[in-house]
């Protein structure tokens, strides 16, 4: 198995993250405030319930809403993913599919819980409605996602763009894309899954419209986006005519333009199985501003944490000769540089990973460095990305007005590329949230399962 799939030349300007799980065949298609105030984490099963919600556009017509609330009280502080369907398909498909036992699961581990709610977004007109406003007035399905919906479900707990997030598989990933882009007052993020990013409209929503067809094409629109975050998730073995090969395309010119986006490849097909199996990602990815909504955790005097660990681990992955180190800042100029960054935007204390590769000349593809994961002796996995991840994430943190541009204007100078071509040698510098303290077992490159390097010092 590859270690990372190599997409763009412009992975250094970026997060970029492959994972590899399993995965069934199966067809179908598919100004914000801010509040410091935490959210308990429940421990009971969340509850689901079907409102039904009216169409704009189609007098009497009403569809299907299914919510899945945690148990606990509701209030505007607590964040909603607005899940699409693909076509065909209903919004029972994403309950189906397992999500809300994976959402109990994840809040019982004391993740930030979240309210989960899939819309059915089949119209009474066209049997395929792209999640758009039909141009003939009926199946206004884009003003059903975005009005009534949310009105139906927030009630007067209504959400700020903070604290709401769009995914979608398959037609649902084009909507989310698609609405996610166009209404970026409204959400946070936006998750496509095996979507597509042009239009696809064999019922005729855009009628042939040509503003109305670029006004609703993601891939014209990608590079625009620069408030909402975003994960583009895709299955290794997905050969669905209308998505193959969209997801990569789409992070490629994002990446390209320097916009940041998360990238995911898991191993699967096109199927609800595949979306369950990537969940947990999407859950981690959106958690991960969810989260930092509450205050941070006071920081520990260095006299009191524990002993960052060290050591030496090598080993050969898919040919590659790799090599992981914890160096010190006195002795990494980029490591320097990164603390420098940090102790600026006043942020606690992290991880310094370089990562070396040789790449033999007889391997076929390139590799780019793009993660290392660590394991303790109780089994917590920690993960080492690319300092993108750290940089942009303190930038936001930050109090400082021009932290985002600042680190947006130091990442070219600050990272170097990390692809590393067959004959080649790279090496990179990697960081992890956090003190590591203890490690048993390090993994790099796509699989979890593969991949192990032993310690040699």
């Amino acid at each position: 198995m590859l270690l990372v799939l190599v997409i763009a030349a412009a992975l250094a300007l970026a997060a970029f993250a492959v994972v590899a799980r399993t995965g069934t065949a199966h067809s179908g298609a598919g100004r914000s405030t801010t509040t410091t105030s935490p959210v308990p984490a429940p421990a009971e099963h969340g509850t689901v319930a079907i409102l039904q919600v009216a169409v704009p556009g189609d007098a009497g017509v009403k569809n299907d809403v299914y919510v899945y609330r945690p148990p606990i009280a509701d209030s505007k502080l607590l964040p909603v993913l607005y899940f699409l369907h693909g076509t065909p398909g209903h919004a029972k498909d994403v309950f189906d599919a397992g999500l809300p036992q994976l959402m109990d699961s994840f809040f019982a581990a004391g993740n930030p819980p979240f309210v989960l709610v899939a819309p059915d977004g089949n119209g009474a007109h066209h049997d395929d409605t792209e999640w758009a406003n039909a141009v003939d007035g009926t199946d206004q399905m884009e003003t059903f996602v975005t009005t009534s919906v949310i009105k139906a479900v927030e009630g007067p707990n209504a959400r700020d763009r903070t604290r709401r997030a769009i995914a979608g598989f398959s037609m649902g990933g084009y909507g989310a894309a698609n609405l996610g882009l166009r209404h970026p007052d409204l959400y946070e993020a936006f998750v496509p899954m095996a979507g597509y990013f042009h239009v696809d409209d064999p019922a005729g929503v855009f009628g042939n419209k040509l503003l109305t067809m670029v006004a609703n094409t993601p891939e014209l629109n990608l590079v625009a986006t620069r408030r909402p975050r975003v994960l583009i998730v895709d299955g290794d073995s997905d050969n669905e005519r209308v998505v193959k090969g969209e997801s990569q395309a789409a992070a490629s010119t994002m990446l390209a333009n320097g916009v940041p986006v998360w990238f995911e490849v898991v191993a699967g097909s096109h199927s609800w199985q595949f979306v369950a199996a990537a969940f947990p990602d999407v859950e981690r990815f959106l958690d991960s501003a969810w989260v930092g909504l509450r205050p941070p955790p006071p920081e520990i005097p260095e006299a009191q944490r524990p002993p960052a660990a060290s050591g030496h681990w090598a080993g050969t992955v898919d040919g590659a000769a790799i090599d992981v180190a914890f160096p010190a800042p006195a002795n990494d100029p980029t490591v320097a540089k990164l603390e420098v960054l940090r102790k600026r935007y006043h942020r606690p204390p992290v991880t310094y990973v370089r990562v070396a590769m040789q790449n033999p000349a007889a391997s076929a593809p390139a590799y780019t460095l793009a993660r290392v994961s660590f394991v303790d002796g109780a089994g917590t996995t920690t993960d080492a990305n690319p300092p993108a991840f750290a940089l942009i994430q303190w930038a936001r943190d930050s109090r400082r007005s021009n932290a985002v541009s600042e680190v947006q204007s130091l990442l070219p100078a600050l990272l170097g590329s990390t692809i590393v071509p067959p004959g080649a040698t790279g090496t990179a510098i990697m960081v992890a949230s956090g003190r590591i303290a203890d490690v048993q077992t390090v993994y790099v490159g796509a699989s979890y399962g593969a991949g192990t390097l032993q310690r040699v010092s």
